[in-house]
Parts: structure tokens; C-alpha cells; sequence
């Protein structure tokens, strides 16, 4: 049985325990956490496992991993390294690495971009195979950041790290803007996608946009993709960056997750 989850971000500054009462209301089997180190992962684990929540990956802190400095990427390197020890603790089989959201530009050399981003993407995979922690590559857009907006270049950077724990995130908000053909993308990636997020061309409710999430989904069928469906929207209005809209955004965002689910599942179960 498919397990379908929500991203702990997209409900902003609130306490852990609110979180986790608004995903048992919206009825998801499971959560993306966020990897925020200074939470003691074995007391978070107790708390998700109180509400019945599987922990299905972790969403980053918003680091640097391709910095042309390489004090920055040391930096960024060594907090995906200590990620995964306090991943194995909390008992999470999955994390999600992606370059520093926001960073729209490289240093001008594209070939020392990718030399720094294989370095520590090497790195942060070595120690995941040595754990059997899968590390899923999350696909931004180019307003996020300037590497990897496609799943074509994410199948190149999976070649040229070689490992047999990196597997390719597929968001089908991000698609939206890169791809043209997101269901043809799906099938490219094929057995190399570790991990589907969804949310509408607008970030918000399956149907509120125009994306065919039908068609992905079907094409998740095609694949023989069996892992989690983690749903990733936001309300509506300004900054993209925020989960916080102000007035009653936690009211909304709930429905969209609510309305969201029950028809991915109509879908999922044809």
C-alpha cells in the first residue's frame, strides 16, 4: 500500500505537535521532516509514532553544496553528513539533498559548478550507502536555483557520482516550469525516481492550476514507482519562500492537503 505524506514545512512557524495534528485531520499516512539538527530526533520520533506518522524523508536546511568558496561548501558538506547520523536515529530511510534555494547564479565557471557540486554530493552519498540511507536529489527550477532543473540533468549528475543510493525527486510544481513534458520526464527517470512531491502549476490544490496530475500519476504507474506521494503546497499569496500568509493560511492549506488527497487516491487506485 502506497504511503501518501505532506511536507512539515509548508505549515510555517508553529509547534511540532500542531503539525501533527493537522496531517492526522488531513488523513496522510505519513510525513517529510524538517532537517533541523537541533531537535532531538529520538523525542521527534516518539512524538510522530504518538500521532501514527510514518517519517518518509527529511527536506534540508537551506545550504550551499556547490559554493565556488569552499569554506561555504565544507560547511554545507559536513551539515548533510551530520544530517545522516541524526537521520539514522530518527529512523528515516530517505533524505533529500538539493543546491541553496534562492541561488540563481553560479560563479561564472559552469564546469567548477559542477566539479563542487559532485564533490559533495560524493561525499554526502558514501556515507549513505554505508548507512543504507537513500538520497533523493530534489529537481528545483531555475528561479530557485541555477543546477539541476531538469531530470535530465539530474540522470547526468546520478552517472557522474555513481552511487547506488542517489535516486532522482520529481516535483511536479517544478516540473511545471522546466520540463515540457512532466509525464515524459517521469518515464525518462524511470526506475531512478526516489521520490514524487505534488502540488498544482500554482503550488496550490490538485485542480486549482493546470497541470495534469492525473497523467503523472498514471505515468508513477508506469514506472512501478511504489514510494510515497508527499504532497507540497503552500496558500495563496506573496513570497514564495514562506509558508506563512498571514490570516487564516493554516484553514486553507489544510483544505488544499484535504481536497488534494482524496483525489490523488482516486487516481493512485485506477
Amino acid at each position: 500500500m502506497r504511503d501518501y505524506g505532506v511536507c512539515l514545512w509548508s505549515f510555517g512557524d508553529i509547534p511540532i505537535e500542531k503539525k501533527c495534528q493537522l496531517a492526522n485531520e488531513i488523513g496522510v499516512t505519513g510525513v517529510e521532516v524538517d532537517g533541523d539538527l537541533t531537535q532531538n530526533p529520538v523525542e521527534l520520533a516518539r512524538l510522530l509514532k504518538q500521532h501514527q506518522l510514518k517519517i518518509l524523508s527529511v527536506t534540508p536546511n537551506n545550504v550551499d553544496i556547490a559554493s565556488s568558496d569552499e569554506k561555504i561548501r565544507q560547511q554545507a558538506e559536513n551539515y548533510f553528513l551530520e544530517l545522516l547520523d541524526w537521520a539514522f536515529e530518527l529512523g528515516v530511510p530517505k533524505i533529500c539533498l538539493h543546491g541553496e534555494v534562492g541561488k540563481i547564479r553560479g560563479c561564472g565557471d559552469r564546469a567548477r559548478d559542477w566539479e563542487q557540486l559532485v564533490k559533495s554530493t560524493k561525499a554526502v552519498t558514501e556515507k549513505a550507502e554505508k548507512m543504507g540511507i537513500v538520497v533523493v536529489f530534489e529537481v528545483l527550477n531555475r528561479y530557485e536555483n541555477h543546477q539541476i532543473v531538469t531530470g535530465e540533468e539530474a540522470l547526468r549528475l546520478i552517472r557522474d557520482v555513481d552511487s547506488h543510493s542517489l535516486f532522482v525527486l520529481l516535483d511536479a510544481y517544478h516540473m511545471n516550469i522546466e520540463e515540457t513534458n512532466p509525464v515524459a520526464t517521469l518515464e525518462k527517470v524511470g526506475n531512478q525516481l526516489g521520490m514524487y512531491h505534488v502540488a498544482d502549476s500554482n503550488r496550490q490544490a490538485v485542480g486549482n492550476g493546470h497541470a495534469d496530475i492525473k497523467a503523472q500519476i498514471r505515468a508513477l504507474h508506469k514506472v512501478d514507482y511504489t514510494g510515497p506521494i508527499i504532497m507540497e503546497m503552500v496558500a495563496e499569496g506573496p513570497d514564495p519562500f514562506t509558508a506563512e500568509k498571514g490570516g487564516n493560511y493554516l484553514e486553507v492549506l489544510t483544505n488544499y492537503y484535504r481536497d488534494s488527497l482524496k483525489q490523488i487516491k482516486i487516481w493512485d487506485e485506477k
